[in-house]
């Protein structure tokens, strides 16, 4: 994994050995399977039933707390989905969060950009705790199904 951080910015890639659909298949549909939810990562991680992303631009990030309404809460607003390329949402905070999934000679390069962290309060626990943090748990997925 490599990382490259910017007061602004916070950008971390990492490699994985499948091709970008089913890189982005996993980062989406399976999200739930990878994303540790605690006191970090979701506001009411003692409700969480699942993480999950409603797959259209407009959909939402959502910390699910009821699985038969779908009601939780909203953690991001997607405004790019596009499956097997790229995936863009702004969090409850403002932030942008760009996911892109290209090829490479082993699978995908899976690169995450977390842009507008400067406008968060020194103390937030997303400008150290952010997306790069979140990006080996994803990778971990591909570990376990071998």
């Amino acid at each position: 994994m490599t990382d490259d951080t910017v007061s602004d910015v916070v950008r971390a890639s990492v490699e994985v050995a499948v091709d970008p659909a089913e890189a982005f298949r996993v980062f989406t549909e399976e999200i739930d399977s990878w994303y540790r939810v605690d006191r970090y990562t979701v506001l009411d991680y003692r409700r969480t039933k699942e993480i999950a992303f409603e797959p259209w631009v407009g959909g939402r990030f959502l910390d699910v707390h009821d699985e038969h309404t779908r009601e939780g809460v909203e953690m991001g607003r997607i405004t790019a989905w596009e499956p097997g390329r790229r995936l863009s949402f702004v969090d409850m905070k403002g932030t942008e969060i760009e996911v892109t999934f290209a090829s490479a000679d082993t699978g995908t390069t899976v690169t995450i950009e977390h842009r507008g962290l400067a406008r968060l309060a020194p103390a937030d626990p997303a400008r150290r705790y952010g997306w790069r943090v979140l990006l080996p748990w994803y990778a971990s997925a591909f570990e376990e199904k071998r």
